[in-house]
């Protein structure tokens, strides 16, 4: 059995339980949003779930292979009897399972744990891992830095006047979410945050408080790359974002009518080497990584997402990423054994 933690209406998710269908796999899906499967017990050296509506029992350490894909486990999935209040002799207790000290919380991120990582520790095969779904991006930036790979100059600030005392960012520089940003969907409306360019000169002599900003001199790319990372391999594609005022800053802002070429890209050797170190660091064996490659040849890291896109470089570059990562789930390789 291959086992993914996901969620709801993933399309790679999907498209990966296809090509191990295909391959004559069992497999079993965990996602966010699919309110079938329950945690049933731990016991007897066995994680048991069971399928609400086929009333199938699952033991999770039975897996062959796992797949931290996205979330997976949550409230909904491992706490099927969630109590909304609590009754005593010494009156209502209702306080302890509300607001921010909940005790419930406690109990669920404690059990969440231990089953992420019993599994991690004893699947034979993995994919992704589930204590690092997301790094923090200035610590990532500093580690690659200490593996000699360049990034760009940042800064932290809580006034729009303290711009000024960063002589190592640019004049025009750009601002971006410290985490991951907004990407949210409500009342049938999506809702997404980008990274934006601004100049100091606009800034000058404002004295606005922030809520703490991180803002990084703007890098005057040749174009950007996005590389597929599994086990020891890059996948990568040069993105030519530079080229559309609407692409130039943030590739996200895709433009239909004018769609950025894109084509497969090979790191140089050294790059490749200082990024699978960083990715070991982390005790990730995927991710996908954001590079810039300046005017001047020069390529600069931006970040690691651990459950990042790759589709995006799958089909356009012909990588078929979809088969190399089902034959990595059943084979522990990238190749196809059979």
């Amino acid at each position: 059995m291959i086992l993914i933690f996901s969620e709801s209406n993933d399309i790679s998710t999907r498209d990966i339980k296809e090509r191990l269908r295909d391959m004559s796999q069992d497999v079993l899906e965990i996602s966010m949003g699919t309110p079938d499967m329950c945690f049933e017990y731990i016991g007897n050296d066995k994680i048991i779930f069971r399928d609400k509506k086929s009333e199938q029992i699952y033991d999770l350490l039975e897996a062959s292979a796992c797949w931290w894909r996205r979330t997976g486990l949550t409230k909904q999935t491992l706490l099927p009897n969630y109590p909304s209040k609590i009754d005593a002799e010494d009156g209502n207790l209702d306080f302890l399972i509300q607001g921010d000290r909940n005790i419930l919380n406690y109990e669920f991120s404690s059990l969440k744990e231990y089953i992420n990582n019993i599994i991690y520790e004893r699947c034979p095969i993995h994919i992704g891992n589930p204590n690092h779904m997301g790094l923090n991006r200035l610590f990532t930036l500093e580690i690659a830095k200490k593996f000699g790979i360049n990034i760009p100059s940042y800064a932290v600030i809580t006034n729009l006047n303290q711009i000024e005392k960063f002589n190592n960012i640019s004049d025009t520089f750009v601002v971006k979410a410290i985490e991951d940003g907004v990407y949210h969907f409500h009342n049938n409306k999506a809702y997404y945050s980008y990274t934006e360019a601004y100049t100091k000169d606009e800034m000058h002599g404002k004295n606005v408080p922030l809520f703490p900003s991180l803002i990084m001199e703007k890098i005057e790319k040749k174009y950007e790359i996005r590389s597929f990372y599994l086990d020891g391999r890059f996948y990568s594609m040069a993105i030519f974002s530079q080229n559309n005022k609407q692409t130039e800053i943030d590739f996200r802002k895709y433009c239909v009518e004018r769609p950025n070429k894109v084509e497969p890209f090979k790191l140089p050797c050294d790059i490749e080497e200082k990024l699978e170190r960083l990715f070991r660091y982390f005790d990730l064996n995927c991710g996908s990584a954001d590079i810039v490659v300046d005017k001047k040849g020069n390529y600069v890291f931006l970040e690691i997402n651990p459950v990042g896109q790759f589709q995006m470089t799958s089909i356009p570059c012909n990588y078929n990423l979809e088969q190399v990562i089902a034959n990595y789930l059943v084979y522990g390789t990238q190749e196809n054994n059979t």
